[in-house]
């Protein structure tokens, strides 16, 4: 059993096992303290337990959430991308949607369309 020993301001010595119900840390964004199980920062692979960051369920959250996708980031995008190299992956994107421009695009199609698109491009990347 691993176990923490603290000595306390008046010499006394408390022992505690540690376990997945008494390990707690601090949110690295917010500073909520967070149950957190050893056994899942192990299996993440986490090289140095002292130094690493966890966040909360809510702060990951945050992070995980995207905006919306309107017309105006699709076209931002799809000039990036072209003015990069990318042109060729975009025009048969826009044929596979059966768009001449991405402006064609119905509201609806916009977000599938951009992840389309970053498939295309990671494929590209790794292939080549």
């Amino acid at each position: 059993m691993i176990y923490t020993k603290t000595k306390l301001k008046d010499g006394a010595i408390v022992c505690g096992p540690v376990t997945a119900k008494s390990t707690y840390t601090r949110c690295a964004v917010c500073g909520k303290e967070i149950q957190m199980d050893l056994r899942e920062l192990i299996l993440a692979g986490a090289q140095d337990p002292y130094d690493t960051e966890v966040n909360c369920a809510e702060c990951s959250a945050k992070m995980m959430h995207r905006g919306d996708i309107n017309i105006d980031i699709v076209i931002r995008l799809t000039d990036v991308l072209r003015d990069i190299g990318y042109g060729m992956e975009l025009h048969g994107l826009c044929e596979d949607f059966e768009v001449e421009d991405v402006r064609d695009l119905a509201p609806e199609e916009y977000e599938l369309f951009v992840d389309e698109l970053i498939d295309k491009i990671s494929e590209v990347r790794h292939a080549g």
